[in-house]
């Protein structure tokens, strides 16, 4: 129930709120910012938040920790549009869908500004008359279409603030033939200008328009017997069909589009943009997100919409999205309309070519997503090894890690399983089970002490290679009794610590005390990973051990029924609920049973259930 407080205070707030557009920002308890968002009318868009019986999930997990508000108001709802992509960045908050990398994408720039225009890569875009193209999410692909635009166009490489007043001599890439040489004023402005516009339609994907007018160009300069700039424009014309032959044609009317594809599990998603330009496919373009954990299709490429197409320099002609992200994207269009001049169309195909382009770029996006992940845990893995050596004073890194549990039901059926991990990975053939000897009943430390026995002499007596850390499901009692096994083996320098269950504080041997580390650190997560496996490793062998006991049970008082028939209808049934429920026709199916036997059997079974508990 929200404290009758919090839910005044904030009703006081919204009261002054009025009929303003703006954004709204919702705080927890530690006054964070856990959520940002717009509105045409912040008064009525914040007070539908303090319905307790929200039928939308985000807003219900949202009710239960917004603790503040705060607010700005603004001229319209796309100045909120804007504002609100502002303070997500700023304050990123947990309920929002962000794009997940808060660096800065490269931009591929054309110094237009300068009278000798050069390409560059740079991570910020100045408002200085230069043409930025971008963002590039891949840096590789980034710095292999520079290197493509100076392979194909001669434009200068070397930074020069020119005319130079003295000309000097030019470098090597002009006696390449891959720079007009403007330093030594080899090439008048006009024809670098032309050069330039070139390029400018390279990157804008105009490449056919390109080629034509090369073409002319070059029949030109033939027809006028310049035969040498012939020659130039020829060797461009090849090198950029070159690159179209290897581009697929995937819209025979051309046009600029953006097909997108998203992928989403739990928190984290991934969305991957297909440009088509000309008609035909370019490039991937590839954004991981955050956030995503309550938050649907429409309002994640709403986000996505605001985030990157008011921050590119070329607009396509049409977006297509799937038909889960179909919203009001009014105000979004009215703010790209005012910042380029022009606007976009966005499309929702639910059948044919469009269609099967946006299941490819989903396709695209799970398996960015996919990659993104393994690449996560592997890198947490790493990270988490090194914070055990570090933190628990380990000899060496933790390669080889060991966990160990006790199950049992009310003491019943106790058994004890050990899991493995390797490289921070679990690794199954290293799991083993182990029913109880010594003990039975309720003596969590004493079984863990058995296990541990059993463990370690089996590796010393079969020359296997010992853990490098053994982490054991509990308190500094089974941890003592643990260590004592290992000490009674001559193996007490083996790593050894507890991880207590309820305050996952950790233990050492001979020490009363635990230590308590970050619960949300690489370290603690593999821990816990350890522990959660071996505790879930344990329960389904203990489960097992039960059933097997209650099946074996329940024949046990049918008469004529020996260990070779028993064995055949557990083995034939393989659950006690099948045996239960089985019919006499279906216990006469069972090899060694025929029908009288199976008519014994069923009026058996059926008595027992009469008096057996509800």
């Amino acid at each position: 129930m929200k404290d009758s407080l919090v839910l005044k205070t904030i009703q006081e707030k919204i009261k002054n709120l009025g009929s303003l557009p703006g954004c709204y920002l919702w705080k927890n308890q530690m006054g964070q910012v856990i959520y940002v968002g717009k509105a045409l009318k912040l008064q009525s868009r914040v007070r539908s938040y303090l319905n307790p019986n929200q039928k939308d999930r985000k807003t219900r997990a949202l009710y239960v920790e917004l603790n503040d508000l705060d607010w700005i108001a603004t001229r319209t709802e796309k100045e909120a549009l804007l504002l609100e992509a502002t303070l997500i960045k700023k304050y990123n908050p947990k309920f929002n869908v962000r794009l997940k990398d808060d660096k800065k994408y490269p931009f591929l720039c054309v110094s237009t500004s300068e009278a000798f225009p050069m390409v560059f890569l740079t991570r910020k875009v100045k408002d200085n008359g230069d043409r930025y193209f971008g963002p590039f999410t891949d840096v590789k692909a980034a710095r292999d279409t520079l290197e493509l635009i100076h392979r194909i166009f001669p434009v200068r490489k070397t930074k020069l603030k020119l005319p130079l007043a003295k000309p000097q001599r030019p470098c090597l890439n002009f006696h390449m033939g891959r720079c007009l040489g403007p330093c030594q004023g080899n090439v008048t402005k006009e024809t670098y200008a032309e050069l330039v516009d070139e390029i400018l339609r390279f990157l804008e994907g105009k490449k056919d328009r390109l080629v034509a007018d090369l073409k002319s160009a070059m029949l030109t300069a033939s027809s006028k017997m310049e035969f040498e700039r012939a020659g130039f424009l020829k060797q461009r014309i090849e090198k950029i069909n070159q690159i179209r032959e290897k581009q697929t044609v995937v819209s025979l009317d051309g046009g600029d589009e953006d097909i997108l594809g998203i992928s989403k599990r739990e928190d984290e998603g991934q969305i991957v943009i297909l440009e088509v330009r000309g008609g035909r496919l370019e490039g991937k373009k590839s954004f991981p997100l955050t956030g995503l954990s309550f938050s649907d299709d429409e309002e994640a490429f709403t986000s996505f919409l605001r985030d990157y197409y008011l921050n590119v320099t070329v607009l396509p002609s049409v977006v297509y999205l799937p038909t889960t992200a179909k919203g009001n994207h009014d105000v979004f269009l009215e703010a790209i309309l005012e910042k380029f001049g022009t606007s976009i169309k966005i499309k929702f195909p639910e059948m044919g070519p469009k269609k099967s382009l946006l299941r490819l770029a989903e396709k695209n996006a799970d398996l960015s997503l996919t990659e993104r992940i393994l690449a996560t845990k592997l890198r947490d893995q790493t990270v988490a090894m090194k914070e055990l050596q570090e933190k628990l004073n380990l000899p060496s890194l933790p390669r080889t890690i060991e966990c160990y549990d006790i199950s049992h039901f009310q003491g019943s059926s106790p058994v004890a399983s050990g899991v493995m991990f390797v490289e921070g990975k679990p690794y199954k053939p290293g799991y083993r089970h182990y029913k109880m000897r010594g003990y039975d009943g309720i003596n969590d430390p004493g079984m863990i002490h058995e296990v541990i026995a059993r463990r370690l002499s089996h590796l010393v007596n079969e020359g296997e290679p010992l853990p490098d850390l053994i982490v054991i499901d509990g308190g500094l009692t089974q941890l003592s009794r643990a260590a004592e096994a290992a000490i009674a083996l001559d193996l007490g320098h083996i790593p050894m610590v507890g991880l207590a269950k309820k305050r996952e504080e950790i233990y050492f041997p001979g020490e009363k005390h635990p230590y308590s580390f970050d619960k949300h650190s690489p370290m603690m997560r593999l821990l816990r990973n350890l522990r959660d496996e071996a505790h879930r490793f344990g329960v389904t062998f203990q489960r097992l051990q039960r059933k097997k006991k209650a099946l074996k049970s329940i024949l046990d008082d049918v008469p004529d029924i020996g260990a070779s028939r028993r064995k055949s209808i557990l083995s034939y049934f393989q659950s006690k609920k099948k045996v239960t429920d089985a019919t006499k026709e279906e216990l006469e199916l069972v090899q060694g049973i025929g029908p009288v036997l199976a008519l014994k059997i069923f009026n058996n079974i059926q008595s027992l259930k009469k008096i057996e508990p509800k």
